[in-house]
């Protein structure tokens, strides 16, 4: 088939046309790095890019280095001379001081290393970034842009046949019983709080992971599916009772959570919690309360729920070897783990999720809390969909000493 002159300039010119639509580089996928806030500290920036021939949209969040503070904005924009320029378009939330700005960043790529280093600023047209203060961007390719939820067994101590600490511990935790209170809350009588999907499931599967792998006996695990405020406080009765200063007590909580500013407090929203009377909250100070009168050799809260990280102040512990590890369980402990800080998080948890594939991935017979936090945080954070960082540390003013909880393995698993 013969082409015209005609057509073969007009179908030079789309090709050519085409070429020049397209960018030398693609930067979707995922990019973090720090973003330079004027006055203040530095930003972590998580940027997700969509790239369509030269026209690029996507999202980014932004966090305190702490991890308390936190906004999440779109944005939109294209790729013009080998920059790519792009403005905010709208918040999905945000923090205080957070604005919409226009942004320029030149892509490089040095040894192998993908980069965007550029500059934000603020516009007047955008309305929320006041004009003339701006900030340094640097952020660069994360490789693996679909992470898995395959993670490597957590980091414990090693017991061999010649650790006469680590068996010791083992032949002595064996000996002591493993209590655990499991909360999961669906289903609210008040039309105005919103009911939820998971937690139930949840506190089911973390009983299961408890008493098939670890040394929590069945008769020992109470659990609770949509329970009243009076139901979990007559469970606190209950196993103040029974537990003993030899005993390891695990507590569990998934559900609405809520922060109130004028009270400077956080509580947690039984099933029977109106949003119009606190009457059936139930406020950290009560279950700090119980956790400092309950006996136990170690207790550890893990909360999944919207602000549960107000139930302290973070403080790390860390330890490497089983004769640390025995020293930690000769103190005593009252620590918590919680899936943020002062924000909500999703209904459906990547936090649980974690949590329980570490535990049954874990191979050794002992896992202190502190490592077990340690082997999924990062996790937690990349795969969230707002960012959460959850949080452990020691609950202040009921008795810990800087002891730690140990996970001890069954022997057949």
């Amino acid at each position: 088939m013969k082409i015209s002159k005609v057509s073969a300039l007009l179908l030079l010119f789309l090709i050519a046309f085409g070429a020049k639509a397209q960018s030398d580089f693609n930067i979707s996928g995922r990019w973090n790095g720090t973003v330079q806030v004027p006055l203040g500290e530095d930003l972590l920036g998580e940027y997700f890019f969509t790239q369509n021939g030269l026209i690029v949209k996507g999202y980014v969040k932004l966090k305190t280095l702490n991890g308390k503070d936190s906004s999440k904005h779109e944005f939109s924009g294209s790729i013009k001379h080998g920059v790519v320029h792009i403005k905010g378009t709208k918040f999905e939330y945000k923090s205080s001081g957070a604005c919409l700005a226009v942004t320029e960043l030149n892509y490089v790529k040095e040894n192998n290393q993908e980069k965007l280093i550029g500059k934000w600023r603020g516009d007047m047209r955008l309305s929320t970034c006041p004009p003339g203060v701006s900030g340094k961007i640097e952020i660069a390719r994360v490789i693996d842009f679909t992470p898995q939820l395959v993670q490597q067994p957590a980091r414990v101590v090693q017991v061999g046949t010649n650790d006469v600490e680590g068996n010791s511990l083992i032949t002595e935790l064996s000996k002591r019983k493993y209590y655990a209170l499991i909360i999961g809350i669906n289903d609210y009588v008040d039309d105005g709080i919103m009911d939820l999907d998971n937690p139930v499931n949840d506190a089911v599967e973390l009983k299961r992971v408890l008493q098939n792998y670890y040394t929590f006996d069945p008769e020992n695990i109470k659990i609770l599916s949509n329970p009243t405020r009076t139901a979990i406080i007559e469970s606190f009765d209950v196993l103040s009772e029974r537990i003993t200063e030899r005993d390891h007590f695990l507590v569990f909580y998934a559900g609405h959570g809520i922060w109130d500013e004028r009270l400077n407090q956080g509580f947690w929203l039984p099933s029977d919690a109106r949003l119009s009377s606190k009457a059936q909250w139930l406020s950290n100070s009560t279950i700090r309360d119980y956790i400092g009168g309950i006996k136990s050799k170690h207790t550890l809260l893990i909360t999944d729920a919207c602000f549960s990280g107000s139930i302290f102040k973070e403080r790390a512990v860390s330890f490497e070897n089983s004769r640390a590890v025995l020293e930690m369980y000769k103190l005593t402990s009252r620590k918590a783990m919680t899936s943020g800080a002062l924000k909500t998080v999703p209904d459906k948890s990547v936090f649980i999720t974690y949590l329980t594939k570490n535990l049954i991935n874990n191979d050794q017979p002992l896992l202190s809390a502190e490592e077990l936090f340690r082997t999924f945080k990062i996790a937690v954070i990349n795969n969230s969909p707002n960012g959460q960082v959850p949080q452990y540390g020691a609950i202040g003013q009921v008795g810990d000493e800087g002891g730690d909880f140990i996970f001890l393995k069954r022997p057949d698993k």
